[in-house]
């Protein structure tokens, strides 16, 4: 099942279009069994990839692949995007079915040894603590690293050893990474609430009831939380409160998470449309009409604004666009084989890389100020 395989009180049809992406990346593909969008990472040196049946480590400026996990391929699948910190790499994984004589589905939350290349050692492996699929990246904090899940938990575990440190039970399932601040973990679900958690008791500070669906990471900025909803609306909280400042509204779902950048938030609707906001007042700077449709997290480098998106047509395909943050001008767009659904990363002083997890190419990455290819990464064949 993905994160496609409810409605959520919207009609079928914009399911089905939405759902188009995925459908297309199982089609296309007849080496990865797809159930979902690849988890695409960065530690600003090396890109992650958790595309199925593997997860590995690419390094752009050799242009060659570090490392890939599990040696050989399993039944398991990965697309919750690694969290790569302090020479660790920690995921989760989407759920194996233990058999006839055992329904019980085991999920598990992997700790790897972050090794220049080789096969990774596994540092610890905690199959206990989850009982759905992880789609949430982990995020580490120091000794601890926090989880969401699909069976609604927040789970802190030891850094260390994977030992579960607490639990908090949402009301639906969390599909975005948490937040961090001083001492505070800060939770965006499924269930329409954003939780404010004491990070290290698990105990509740605050909750706020929005309007819709929460599919993403909470942005933080200095006293104001930023949280997109499938109720069409970015909303700002009151970070220490959890009180509803304003709601910047957009044209439909707001998929990805805002960005947050020099007092505007940039964020953008499935429909395609752009919009740039007052990030203390929500007023509307501008916005764009796209055509696309956008379910990924702007990233803002300097004076620009780069999307990735996936075509609206009957062959799917996918584009990286380059906008002025000033006025939404386009600057320039490239082309993909796939749609592009995961959230662009940046490497080096002048790459971001896109994730497409297609038969022929898993990962591109661009020239940040031409649009320029600059490197593609193929498949293992071992992967297949």
């Amino acid at each position: 099942m993905s994160r496609l395989s409810w409605s959520l009180r919207r009609p079928a049809l914009l399911l089905l279009l939405l759902a188009a992406g995925s459908i297309l990346l199982a089609a296309c593909s007849g080496r990865i069994a797809n159930t979902n969008w690849a988890g695409l990472s960065s530690d600003g040196k090396r890109v992650y990839l958790a595309f199925g049946p593997r997860v590995l480590a690419y390094n752009p400026e050799t242009e060659s692949q570090d490392w890939i996990y599990p040696a050989e391929n399993g039944s398991v699948q990965f697309y919750s995007a690694p969290s790569a910190d302090e020479g660790r790499v920690i995921f989760g994984d989407y759920g194996q079915a233990g058999g006839f004589l055992s329904p019980k589905v085991t999920v598990s939350i992997y700790s790897l040894e972050n090794v220049e290349s080789g096969t990774p050692t596994e540092l610890w492996k905690n199959s206990e603590s989850a009982t759905d699929k992880i789609v949430a990246p982990p995020l580490q904090v120091e000794d601890r690293v926090y989880v969401g899940t699909a069976d609604n938990h927040v789970l802190a575990l030891d850094v260390n050893d994977g030992t579960e440190l607490w639990d908090f039970e949402t009301g639906h399932a969390v599909w975005g990474q948490p937040s961090y601040r001083n001492g505070t973990l800060y939770v965006a679900s499924m269930d329409w609430s954003v939780y404010a958690i004491n990070a290290d008791t698990g105990d509740k500070i605050w909750e706020t009831k929005l309007g819709g669906a929460l599919p993403s990471k909470p942005v933080l900025g200095d006293d104001l939380l930023y949280v997109s909803s499938f109720d069409g609306n970015v909303h700002a909280l009151d970070i220490f409160s959890g009180e509803e400042r304003w709601a910047a509204p957009a044209t439909d779902w707001v998929w990805g998470a805002a960005a947050l950048a020099d007092g505007t938030i940039y964020y953008s609707d499935i429909k395609g449309n752009i919009f740039a906001a007052d990030a203390l007042t929500g007023e509307q700077k501008w916005t764009i009409a796209t055509g696309a449709l956008i379910q990924s997290t702007p990233v803002v480098v300097g004076e620009t604004l780069y999307i990735a998106s996936q075509t609206n047509s009957d062959s799917p395909a996918g584009a990286l666009s380059a906008y002025s943050t000033a006025d939404g001008t386009e600057i320039w767009t490239n082309t993909t084989t796939a749609p592009l659904l995961a959230t662009p990363v940046l490497v080096g002083d002048n790459t971001i890389v896109v994730g497409m997890q297609n038969a022929d190419t898993l990962l591109i990455g661009f020239d940040l100020a031409t649009g320029q290819e600059l490197w593609q990464y193929q498949l293992p064949e071992e992967a297949n």
